[in-house]
């Protein structure tokens, strides 16, 4: 996870200023809590594919999730053991059919949201700086939640086969060869 983090650091531009500007708006932020958790499910349990990961009932207990994890983000408490529970997320997603399009559709969703309430609240310099603050942290953290999923997906082939990463690593790339030389013949 180390290496992937710092690969996305560097890649979105997040630096250890932008948690302090959320902290420094957390007071404006704060208040789009229950509109961001309204739109975020509404969204997924209006929709047929996403609807169907969602057990009965469960409904409050993840809002509440969204809720702390919103908190945590626009309260800029972005750590260590943050970023080890956005990666983690991406292994939760696998056994529920969460698959990374409905995670970046929902991030994006998230996104656009909290770009329209800033405009709608904040002058255009303090929207633009506040935005890109969490606009770079949400995307770290789509960025953990994608690859945790998918090498933990890995990870767990890797165990049921016995078979060894670089065996996996090796057969897929041979595959992708084949798959790419038919797609070329097309």
């Amino acid at each position: 996870m180390k290496e992937v983090l710092a690969d996305l650091i560097v890649l979105t531009g997040f630096s250890e200023e932008d948690p302090q500007i959320l902290r420094r708006y957390t007071a404006v932020t704060a208040v789009w809590q229950e509109e961001v958790t309204q739109v975020f499910y509404d969204t997924l349990y209006g929709h047929r594919a996403t609807a169907a990961v969602f057990r009965g009932g469960e409904r409050p207990s993840r809002e509440q999730t969204l809720r702390n994890w919103y908190q945590t983000v626009t309260e800029g408490n972005i750590d260590e053991k943050f970023w080890q529970w956005q990666w983690f997320v991406g292994l939760v997603h696998i056994p529920r059919g969460i698959t990374n399009p409905f995670m970046m559709g929902m991030m994006s969703r998230v996104q656009q949201l909290f770009w329209h309430k800033c405009r709608e609240n904040m002058s255009l310099d303090e929207a633009e700086m506040v935005y890109g603050a969490f606009k770079r942290v949400t995307d770290v953290i789509a960025g953990l939640i994608a690859e945790g999923y998918f090498q933990s997906y890995v990870h767990a082939m890797e165990r049921m086969s016995g078979q060894s990463r670089t065996l996996i690593d090796r057969m897929v790339h041979m595959e992708v060869e084949e798959m790419l030389a038919e797609a070329r013949r097309r």
